[in-house]
């Protein structure tokens, strides 16, 4: 496989790379980790005039505890998240869903924020060009038709993150800078829950920081994915959980129960966490949460060795066994 020619550019500060990205609107792609670029390169996935290398960047690395919560530049690595005794402490989940990433070596240099604005993957567009020359062109790819599903007009790319159902639990936000200035938003905001264009970013945008708020007293979380080997491979369903519980006797005070690998986004489930929120979480409870997450999951056959039903029926056991996982944290039980 081949990769198509690039000018290589290697700023020192986010000002210069942001300058790069307004100059030459969508024809830049950031370089932070390269753990899911550099594949998309060599499959002519994508083909930029301009390659922006993060990492002289530092303050893109930044890691940092504030009065409101954690900081975490988007350039930090996920091995740095692991080990990182911060994230322990105020937010573990994170540290245990970015420890499920692929492998030890991806980790040292894959990014949080490269592992937020994942590519979303189907079995059919992340093959090389060659390969796919042998249909016509899908969705994502420009044509009008979805080969996984044999219909027109709709992507069904599945969004496969790890950390990102996590953050969604956590209430995360993330600050998005430019050379026309900063917002910050909520992390499901970034998502646009279209496939074939997954982000909501605009061309001279970076994401430059993930904000995590302070989580209350009496909190508990847990993340679980499905994936046919435990290291290296995406996750075909998985679910992110966080409650927080009045203590020893389980009444809720609040919820939040996320889904990856099942859609074009990682997203909440509201039914699940009005159902986890009306009082003490017990056993029927928790039956009833994991169904609504069932019924919530929409995955179709678009990843290798993931069929539908399969995937379906993990989110409902993910569900239940993370529920109890979180609920006991939260309750030191």
């Amino acid at each position: 496989m081949r990769i198509e020619p690039f000018e290589y550019l290697r700023p020192v500060t986010l000002k210069e790379a942001c300058e790069v990205l307004s100059r030459h609107p969508g024809v830049v792609r950031i370089l932070a980790g390269g753990t899911d670029l550099i594949p998309r390169l060599k499959q002519q996935l994508t083909c930029p005039a301009f390659v922006v290398d993060m990492t002289d960047v530092q303050e893109y690395r930044d890691l940092r505890r504030e009065a409101a919560g954690l900081v975490i530049g988007a350039g930090v690595t996920l091995h740095t998240i692991v080990a990182s005794e911060v994230i322990r402490k105020d937010a573990p989940v994170l540290s245990e869903a970015a420890g499920r990433v692929a492998s030890q070596q991806i980790r040292n240099v894959a990014t949080l924020g490269g592992n937020l604005c994942l590519e979303t993957r189907c079995w059919y567009y992340n093959q090389s060009l060659a390969w796919k020359r042998a249909k016509p062109s899908c969705f994502k790819a420009g044509g009008d038709i979805c080969h996984v599903v044999n219909k027109t007009g709709e992507c069904y790319a599945a969004f496969q993150g790890d950390t990102a159902p996590v953050l969604l639990t956590l209430d995360a936000q993330v600050k998005l800078i430019s050379l026309r200035g900063e917002r910050t938003i909520a992390l499901a905001e970034l998502y646009s829950g279209k496939s074939e264009a997954p982000l909501t970013i605009a061309p001279d945008e970076i994401v430059a920081e993930v904000l995590i708020p302070r989580l209350p007293a009496g909190s508990g979380a847990a993340y679980l994915k499905f994936s046919h080997r435990r290291a290296v491979d995406f996750p075909l369903a998985s679910v992110a959980i966080w409650l927080s519980t009045d203590g020893a006797s389980g009444r809720n005070r609040g919820a939040r129960l996320a889904l990856s690998g099942v859609s074009s986004a990682p997203f909440r489930v509201p039914k699940a966490e009005e159902i986890l929120t009306k009082g003490v979480i017990d056993a029927e409870v928790v039956a009833k949460a994991a169904e609504a997450a069932v019924k919530a999951a929409r995955p179709v056959n678009n990843l290798h060795h993931g069929p539908p039903a399969l995937r379906r029926k993990m989110v409902g056991i993910l569900s239940k066994l993370a529920i109890e996982e979180a609920l006991g944290k939260a309750t030191g039980k």
